[in-house]
């Protein structure tokens, strides 16, 4: 017995503005056809880049600046995993458990959430760094590559030819992280053993020069290292060089003196922002022009208010841009709109 096809028809002349014009049929019962799975996902990502486009129109969009997206997901998976064993065991409906996977949880992501455009992925050691190219081929992540100054003992040629090479891929835009952390954890003050922090200061120092000679845009990772970390800055990066000084919670007399000192180089401010007891980066939140603030999360840590002590994702970034209008008396479309571009000029994305 033959059943009656019924045919919905989805019209797209009214979005001609967005470049998507045409109608599409579906049809909702009938015979199992091959193509109706590939209609349904082009269906939805014409969807899915109407909604961006409208969102890069109207000014909500943003990018996080600076990410760990293999540390991430699987650290989400974990967490979602957990929350689903504690919500059976109060006898609750639990929320799904998620998988490793990146456009798995995009598509987990909640209210201003979803405004996120895109993210700079960050590989700074040997493992994050093959971890890391793996995410270039997904739309609207970028990449930087670097080593991080805790990871300086892995530095060599091998590894400068192998970070060289990627500075030339489609979709790698910085050099990075990389810097100076001399925080010791045991002690929770400042590192005292010279080899350490020789051995960093010379990887930082070739690692700048490498960012300056490539053109690419310089991440900076400084931690309890403040003297240190201007003096070989101003020793060996040129005025204008694009910096992302990531993660910003060092003084406020750091601060001033980058960005006097650099016009190229722009603050990047977390979900640290949020926190009650980070008093000092606020204020330092509040003396920085706009101009020179970038947005991110340096996720997988600090999440933000209302959920510090959670994982932090990119989608995150929406709460640092609440913190930031709020600081400045101005709204959240002001930050959201001048931060763009501020990444747009750091990153060239």
């Amino acid at each position: 017995m033959r059943r009656r096809g019924v045919t919905v028809m989805v019209t797209l002349a009214s979005l001609a503005s967005l470049g998507l014009n045409g109608t599409r049929s579906f049809s909702a019962f009938g015979r199992k056809r091959p193509h109706i799975k590939a209609e349904a996902a082009g269906a939805k990502r014409s969807l899915s880049a109407i909604r961006d486009r409208l969102r890069k129109e109207d000014g909500t969009s943003f990018v996080d600046t600076h990410c760990h997206l293999d540390l991430v997901l699987p650290r989400l998976s974990e967490q979602s995993h957990k929350d689903a064993a504690k919500a059976v065991a109060k006898g609750e409906e639990p929320l799904p458990r998620l998988r490793a996977d990146f456009l798995e949880w995009r598509e987990t992501l909640q209210g201003s959430e979803r405004d996120l455009e895109g993210c700079v992925n960050i590989g700074c050691s040997a493992r994050g760094i093959d971890a890391a190219v793996e995410f270039l081929k997904h739309d609207n992540v970028y990449g930087a590559f670097g080593i991080h100054p805790l990871n300086a003992h892995e530095w060599n040629s091998e590894m400068e030819d192998k970070i060289v090479k990627l500075m030339s891929r489609d979709k790698v835009v910085a050099w990075g992280e990389c810097g100076l952390d001399y925080y010791d954890k045991k002690t929770r003050a400042q590192k005292q053993e010279q080899h350490t922090r020789e051995l960093q200061r010379k990887v930082f120092v070739r690692q700048i020069d490498l960012a300056v000679s490539l053109g690419k845009p310089l991440v900076v990772h400084t931690r309890c290292a403040e003297e240190d970390t201007l003096e070989l800055l101003e020793a060996h990066l040129p005025e204008s060089h694009p910096v992302h000084v990531h993660c910003f919670t060092s003084s406020q007399k750091l601060a001033s003196a980058l960005l006097e000192g650099f016009s190229g180089l722009r603050l990047g401010f977390t979900g640290v922002v949020t926190f009650k007891n980070a008093q000092e980066v606020q204020e330092v939140v509040k003396s920085t022009p706009l101009q020179r603030i970038l947005l991110e999360t340096d996720s997988p840590y600090m999440a933000p208010e209302p959920f510090r002590g959670r994982i932090a994702h990119p989608g995150h970034v929406s709460y640092v841009a609440d913190a930031v209008a709020c600081l400045k008396g101005i709204t959240r479309e002001e930050v959201l709109a001048q931060c763009r571009q501020n990444t747009r000029s750091t990153y060239g994305i």
